[in-house]
């Protein structure tokens, strides 16, 4: 589940940072074999759908488990989870041939 994409075409496995260059591009283009595809980034929204579900389950965990809970600490784990996510999205993507 935690790979990297890799081109369609030939198989070349892509690096952190050109998953996340690509991402940004309308029409890529693998720099192995030149064939072109697409990024599709639909399992983000998968992604951050989980992260919700788990910061509403320890924001829960929090109030109810510790009597001094407060609204900084709940904006802590909430900013903590979503940084996570921002950082786990080049996971999440995938490359399609056009």
């Amino acid at each position: 589940m935690f790979k990297l994409p890799v081109c369609p075409h030939c198989k070349t496995v892509y690096r952190y940072g050109d998953v996340k260059r690509e991402m940004r591009k309308k029409k890529c283009v693998c720099y192995h074999c030149k064939g072109q595809f697409r990024a599709v980034k639909k399992k983000i929204l998968f992604l951050f759908l989980i992260i919700a579900l788990i910061t509403a389950i320890f924001d829960v965990l929090e109030l109810y488990m510790m009597k001094g809970a407060s609204f900084v600490g709940l904006m802590i784990t909430n900013v903590t989870a979503l940084t996570v996510g921002f950082f786990l999205i080049p996971f999440f993507v995938s490359f399609k041939k056009k």
